[in-house]
């Protein structure tokens, strides 16, 4: 009984860490985009409740569903150790998870191309990669100064 509790605890508190740094990482992805976007305080009233609803559907698909994925995985073994069928409903999971998730990047777009410019949609594209390359930059040194 011990153990079982003491696992429980154990798996609340990795799952309130990683909450916590997606939490502090989607801030940051705010104030970057709200930093460089140049959105009027109309625009933005319009922007941000249509961004994040598409947000949270993305993170649904890329974090949840593929987590829930990796983990049957995990659970069968490894992918080395899937037969041939089972590794074809895998990587039909995955395509269908990433056409889910080009469909919502899409209709993010094209939903957000009615309440703000065009060219404000073409500059989020571009704003949104270089916060990418941010993160990934800042968790390469991260890194380093560990090593």
């Amino acid at each position: 009984m011990k153990k079982i509790l003491l696992l429980l605890m154990l798996i609340l508190g990795v799952n309130s860490i990683f909450a916590q740094k997606f939490e502090k990482i989607k801030a940051l992805k705010t104030t970057f985009i709200a930093d460089r976007l140049d959105l009027t305080p109309a625009e933005a009233e319009k922007f941000w409740p249509v961004y994040n609803f598409y947000e949270k559907e993305i993170h649904q698909y890329q974090v949840i569903d593929k987590m829930d994925l990796m983990q049957s995985i995990k659970e069968k073994g490894s992918i080395a150790t899937l037969s041939d069928k089972e590794a074809d409903e895998v990587l039909k999971k995955v395509l269908d998870i990433d056409e889910k998730i080009a469909k919502t990047e899409k209709n993010k777009y094209l939903a957000l191309n009615k309440v703000v410019p065009t060219h404000k949609v073409l500059k989020l594209m571009r704003v949104e990669e270089g916060f990418k390359r941010e993160l990934f930059r800042l968790l390469h040194e991260q890194k380093n100064k560990r090593d």
